[in-house]
């Protein structure tokens, strides 16, 4: 392990992610947010100008110190677990400074849902008479909660591949070990261009989303904070009712959005390209649509005698399915088999290679396809079966590893369910905590259905560590208790990929 690599490269990250703490200075001093300084210039204002100076300053050593260059494997895991955790401290601070929050614990906790587009939340949604009541938050603060999901979502490591670090090999293992999903899909020859390109696309519909809503009549601030939270898939809103306080258009350009969003972006690249037939013969996009429609129908058809709009259906299924979030009705007020149905989509989560949570959509699809081979198997034991995915045959490691994410993934559900029922809650609202932190979904069922205020300091701690696991696809975060990881490497032991389109 070359820690002076890691450090470097580090620097260099906190360089970049300094910036981002200039864009809530724009919304405290528009709204003049008080106690004004200097007769113009909000404190909290002062608070993030300060923190945005601070971490660039803190880069610039870090950086000279180290080498910001090419790395092993290994030293890419590292580098992405501890950017995420440091990140999630630094983005912590204006919370505590600012005095929104006095918990150091709840700082963390919200700063770790934002940065792993989590969505959950200890301040209070639905008790006006609370200091932590949502609403009356400071709007800069929580577009810096908005902010977090936005460079969160596509991952702050691809965006420093694309723009701060010449990387070749190393890049491709940075972006594996961060990037969301089984697999990484070389949309451009180079590594880096293939960052600059996702980042475009993902930068593109965030426009457009802004673009759409300003012409809805969505105000601006609600326009650049719900586009920030969206394309990442948080669904974090500043409004106690969430998305049910716009109207039914609205809600229609949220649904497309969030079906964007938790799709494979390499499907986006190929639409650009002129290759809609492809998109649409992909196996993990039709899965993804089936999954979608099924949901929604069978929410339709059992809540058909309360009335609920088939858009109240169809949000609810794409926003907990792709890890959004957002809510436009009180659906822990729904049956118990459509809660059964949101709680099994929390599972499923998004595609692979988009911003969604959860296992993803292609794992399940192949789980499934193991699952019918080993009964074909049975049946004919000398036949010899192969998965495939589309054309592509898919390899036995790449089906090994999945299934063991699948048991790595359950096992840890368990745990963090007992942890919870130990803590305090009950069954529902434990089983529903864990699935919903793991997952980086947000909202859960009882006692956390609209917030974490129900979790005890210690619970909120553990789950922030949860959506830290979730967040890195588990193994990543898991791996850095192997003393082996830190051995100093003489030969490179870069990740292989299969680049084979699905």
């Amino acid at each position: 392990m070359r820690w002076k690599v890691v450090v470097g490269n580090l620097g260099a990250i906190l360089k970049l992610f300094g910036f981002a703490f200039f864009v809530p200075v724009f919304p405290a001093i528009w709204y003049q947010e008080a106690p004004i300084f200097f007769g113009f210039l909000p404190y909290n204002a002062l608070v993030f100008m300060f923190m945005a100076s601070f971490t660039i300053t803190l880069g610039y050593p870090a950086e000279k110190f180290g080498r910001p260059e090419d790395f092993y494997h290994n030293e890419a895991i590292v580098l992405v677990s501890f950017t995420w955790l440091i990140l999630a401290l630094l983005s912590a601070l204006p919370f505590l400074m600012t005095q929104t929050l006095s918990s150091p614990v709840d700082a963390f906790f919200e700063a770790m849902s934002g940065m792993t587009t989590t969505g959950a939340t200890v301040f209070s949604v639905e008790n006006p008479a609370s200091p932590l009541f949502l609403a009356n938050q400071p709007k800069s603060v929580l577009l810096w909660r908005a902010v977090l999901q936005w460079f969160g979502g596509m991952g702050i490591i691809v965006l420093s591949v694309a723009i701060l670090t010449k990387l070749t090999s190393g890049g491709l293992s940075l972006l594996s070990a961060e990037s969301p999903g089984p697999t990484i899909t070389r949309l451009r020859p180079k590594i880096k261009e293939t960052a600059k390109t996702l980042w475009f696309l993902y930068s593109l519909f965030t426009l457009m989303l802004i673009i759409l809503l300003l012409g809805a009549r969505v105000s601006l601030y609600d326009a650049i904070y719900h586009s920030f939270t969206t394309l990442p898939t948080g669904g974090f809103s500043p409004h106690s009712n969430s998305i049910a306080h716009f109207s039914s258009i609205v809600q229609w350009i949220f649904i497309f959005f969030m079906i964007i969003a938790g799709m494979n972006f390499s499907l986006h690249y190929q639409a650009f390209e002129g290759n809609i037939r492809k998109v649409f013969k992909n196996t993990e996009f039709r899965a993804y649509l089936f999954i979608i429609i099924t949901s929604t129908v069978i929410i339709t058809f059992l809540i058909s005698a309360a009335e609920i709009p088939l858009r109240d259906a169809l949000f609810q299924a794409v926003s907990i399915m792709t890890t959004t979030g957002y809510t436009t009705a009180a659906f822990d007020a729904w049956p118990d088999i459509l809660r059964m149905i949101l709680l099994l989509l929390m599972f499923i989560g998004g595609s692979a290679g988009s911003t969604g949570g959860g296992m993803k959509v292609l794992r399940i699809v192949l789980i499934f396809k193991m699952v019918k081979r080993k009964i074909k198997e049975f049946a004919k034991p000398r036949r010899v079966m192969v998965v495939r995915m589309g054309d592509s045959v898919v390899d036995e490691d790449t089906l090994s590893t999945i299934a063991m994410f699948f048991c790595a993934y359950i096992l840890l559900f368990v745990i963090g369910a007992f942890m919870m029922t130990a803590l305090g809650l009950d069954m529902i609202s434990a089983i529903s905590a864990s699935a919903t932190s793991l997952g980086n979904v947000g909202p859960g069922l009882g006692m956390v259905a609209s917030d974490f205020r129900a979790v005890r300091p210690a619970g909120r701690l553990f789950m922030a560590l949860f959506m830290w696991i979730g967040r890195l696809e588990i193994f990543t975060a898991v791996v850095l208790f192997n003393p082996s990881l830190y051995k100093k490497r003489k030969l490179r032991n870069l990740l292989s990929f299969d680049f084979r389109k699905t």
